[in-house]
């Protein structure tokens, strides 16, 4: 029954064994960060801006969809790692919430263009930034896990200067 001791009990083991299957996931398939001069941005669970300085090479496979980034929840604290897309698929199967970006041709995960990245980098810089809790999926999916609400891929061209890069899918250099 919701709500009971038995029934937390149960959804706290569910979710330990989901966190040790992704952080096994992870582990075994990520790919070292190699520091370099581009920042590329992703957001986090928590609706939060988060940056790696990434290699331009990293950051192209990022963009090309080679690579994503994903959650690796250890047990205090949740980090964030670089993995093989096939590897962000599997873990996108066992939770959603887990995938923070990822260029799929289909559906990607975590796209924000360059004034939807400086419209959140303005809020979080003055405070206003809301801060975005975890939401169950719909009930079709079967999991615990929340959906990607915070995160709708960007569809539109950014409207740049034409002497400025577009910077879609969270790079900047």
């Amino acid at each position: 029954m919701p709500g009971s001791k038995a029934y937390q009990r149960a959804e706290s083991k569910k979710q330990v064994e989901l966190d040790r299957a992704l952080r096994e996931l992870v582990l075994g398939a990520q790919v070292p960060q190699e520091p370099g001069e581009t920042a590329f941005y992703f957001m986090t669970r928590k609706g939060k801006l988060r940056r790696m300085e990434l290699s331009p090479a990293q950051a192209k496979q990022l963009e090309d969809g080679e690579l994503g980034v994903v959650e690796r929840p250890e047990p205090a604290q949740i980090e964030h790692s670089l993995v093989p897309a096939a590897a962000a698929e599997q873990m996108y199967a066992l939770s959603a919430k887990a995938v923070r970006f990822l260029n799929r041709k289909e559906n990607p995960v975590g796209f924000m263009n360059d004034e939807e990245l400086k419209a959140q980098q303005a809020a979080e810089a003055s405070g206003t930034a809301p801060e975005v809790a975890d939401e169950p999926e719909a009930a079709a999916e079967g999991s615990e896990e929340g959906g990607e609400s915070a995160e709708a891929p960007a569809s539109e061209p950014s409207s740049e200067s034409p002497g400025e890069p577009n910077n879609e899918g969270g790079t900047q250099s």
